[in-house]
């Protein structure tokens, strides 16, 4: 563009010089070499400028010189003899000269001042868009009037995992938010009120719950700005990622809590551990006397009143032993025992207890691990949870009580900072069809004094006594529930190894080569059960088709009846529960094995529904090595019924 220019100006200049050699001082071109000396400034140096004044001066000069020397003539005689006047030539040299000489002074501080000018606004304006582009935060301006986002920067582009051209001149930020925030309210209505208040001149600091463009939901503290121009209603929105922040609130939170239980735990443990004994003795003294006046008492009256003292002094006790097993310091005894046993002496005489409208039912595993632990405490953990299970049931129900061996392959830390070490265990699980527990009961239920019955009906200590006694034991209570299901509660007792006999499991996958061409149909309601089941079958050489319901399984199978085996959960939404989705597949296929997985007892969950005695049922969680057992157990029972 320069040398075009440079081009077009020699051009220019060239035609101005054969105009003043034609004309001489009366060649009005000769006054418009200024101007051409201020374009050559304000385009190139001033160097330049000042080389093209001296070419521009030596040319003039030579010119002036031929007129002055009667080379050059005019016709007109009087133009002629104006020309030949070298005094006219100085003068018209001389003012032409400092007219371009200030022309270029000028113009070039002029440039230069515009050049530095925009120098300093093009770094700025660097700097800006680095800040922006490469701040920590989402950084997005929202054109109100128009509807769309009108500039996103990279961090934008990464917490919604869409390019910026796509985001730009057509997104709307409703598309990446929830209809409802955690709050409850509307997202569209929250939105519109602060909006309306950054609108205002205001600056709203909210934290708020986007999703991306993978639907996964994240959460961020967002603070909306109104920018110029003014005349439009521009809106910024910094936007960033709090979910770490969040994570590392709750793990604080949590470490808080389990302080506080470790906190509460010594406390109580101190408390009752200084006043048992003094407590006791008196509780023994008010006892013995009680029960000798009751004896020697003749009067039929007075034995009736001094009955309930005598039960209020137990209760005290009672209380004092619940308290030290909540702490853990209970003075225990224990010994090597069989739960099996022990359940069933318990079921003898408590199930005296139960009214006629509560059944009750074992299922005891042969061949069950001994446990080492105290039996007093562990009959009286289990009453509690059978005395529970009946007021759970005012209306009548079933009541199972169930045995099993499990192995727990790594340790973990359950939702009440209980530990529990990897190893073999003995799981006694207490279940009842009753009404279930609220969730957000299930988190206070171990709780010293918090109770769900009425005050008349429980103290509040029998869960804390049972999973304080299990704690200090080396196990673990967990609880499961529904409303209108019922409950499970699941004693976990360590094995005692050290008179049992060493076995090595059979690992299916181990032992035998990955099945060729089985297909396992899965129905499973809860997504990441269902993805783990899904990976851990095929990992193991299972083709598996998921469904997230009986009645999409029951759809699945009916298009293509030739799966092997069904693993179903029990406990869905939709119409078909597994025990139903069992009895409408084999109405299609009557060969079909059906492995069961529950939360709940096995036993409780589906007895009295008609099953086949073949039937295998697990208790979740499901170790692989008993899931994959449990599968080609099904599976080898069914080919030998085929092949007989």
């Amino acid at each position: 563009m320069k040398t075009r220019g440079l081009l077009t100006l020699t051009g220019i200049s060239l035609a101005m010089f054969s105009a003043v050699a034609n004309l001489g001082l009366a060649a009005a071109a000769l006054y418009g070499f200024p101007c051409v000396l201020a374009v050559l400034a304000t385009f190139y140096t001033r160097r330049f400028a000042y080389f093209a004044l001296a070419g521009l001066t030596i040319a003039l000069v030579v010119l002036a010189y031929l007129f002055v020397s009667g080379a050059l003539e005019h016709p007109n005689d009087a133009v002629t003899q104006w020309n030949q006047n070298p005094r006219n030539w100085m003068v018209a040299i001389g003012s032409n000269c400092l007219a371009s000489a200030l022309m270029i002074v000028l113009i070039r501080n002029i440039s230069e001042f515009w050049e530095k000018a925009s120098e300093e606004v093009e770094e700025n304006h660097r700097r800006f868009e680095t800040l922006v582009e490469y701040a920590p935060s989402g950084i997005m301006t929202y054109d109100m009037e128009k509807g769309y986002l009108v500039s996103v920067n990279a961090q934008a582009e990464r917490l919604f995992g869409v390019p910026r051209e796509k985001l730009l001149y057509g997104r709307t930020m409703a598309e990446f938010t929830p209809e409802f925030q955690p709050s409850g309210a509307r997202s569209e209505e929250l939105a519109a009120k602060y909006l309306q208040d950054a609108i205002a001149g205001g600056h709203p600091t909210f934290d708020w719950t986007h999703i991306d463009v993978n639907k996964k939901e994240f959460h961020c503290e967002v603070t909306l700005l109104r920018v110029p121009p003014y005349d439009k209603t521009l809106i910024r929105a910094n936007i960033s990622d709090i979910t770490k922040r969040l994570a590392d609130q709750k793990h604080r939170e949590e470490l808080q809590s389990q302080l506080a239980a470790s906190q509460r735990l010594e406390t109580i443990g101190q408390l009752t551990g200084g006043v048992a004994h003094d407590f006791n003795n008196l509780l023994a003294v008010i006892l013995g006397n009680l029960e000798l006046m009751q004896e020697e008492c003749t009067d039929e009256e007075l034995r009736v009143m001094i009955q309930p003292c005598i039960d209020a002094t137990l209760r005290g006790a009672e209380l004092t032993r619940n308290m030290l097993s909540y702490s853990r310091r209970a003075p225990l005894q224990p010994k090597i025992m069989d739960m099996n046993k022990l359940v069933l002496d318990t079921k003898n005489w408590a199930g005296r207890t139960l009214p006629s409208n509560v059944e009750i039912e074992t299922s005891l595993l042969a061949r069950l691990w001994k446990v080492k632990a105290d039996p007093v405490a562990a009959e009286s953990a289990l009453l509690n949870l059978i005395l529970n299970a009946r007021d759970a049931m005012p209306d009548g129900g079933r009541l199972t009580i169930e045995t099993s061996n499990v192995r727990i392959e790594a340790g973990y830390i359950d939702g009440r900072d209980e530990k529990l070490e990897a190893g073999r265990y003995v799981l006694v699980a207490v279940s009842d069809t009753g009404h279930g527990i609220a969730d957000e009961d299930l988190e206070k239920i171990f709780t010293p004094f918090f109770s769900t019955k009425s005050v008349s009906h429980g103290s509040g200590l029998g869960l804390p006594m049972v999973m304080g006694f299990m704690g200090q034991s080396g196990g673990t209570v967990q609880v499961y529930s529904e409303i209108g299901v019922g409950t499970t509660f699941k004693l976990y007792f360590p094995a005692e190894t050290s008179d049992q006999p060493s076995t090595v499991l059979e690992h299916p996958d181990e032992l035998d080569p990955k099945p060729q061409g089985k297909r396992i149909l899965l129905a499973e309601d809860e997504e990441e059960v269902r993805a783990v089941l899904t990976a851990m079958l095929q990992a193991s050489g299972y083709a598996v088709q998921p469904a997230q319901s009986g009645d999409q399984a029951k759809e699945i199978f009916e298009a293509d009846p030739t799966y092997d085996l069904l693993l179903t959960d029990i406990v869905m939404p939709g119409r078909l529960q597994g025990t139903g989705l069992a009895k409408e597949l084999r109405e299609i296929r009557g060969t079909l094995p059906v492995v069961f997985m529950s939360g709940y007892a096995s036993e409780a969950t589906v007895h009295g529904n008609g099953l086949r005695p073949e039937d295998i049922r697990l208790m979740k969680p499901v170790m692989r090595r008993d899931l994959l057992a449990a599968i080609k157990g099904a599976l080898d029972a069914d080919s030998n019924k085929g092949g007989a």
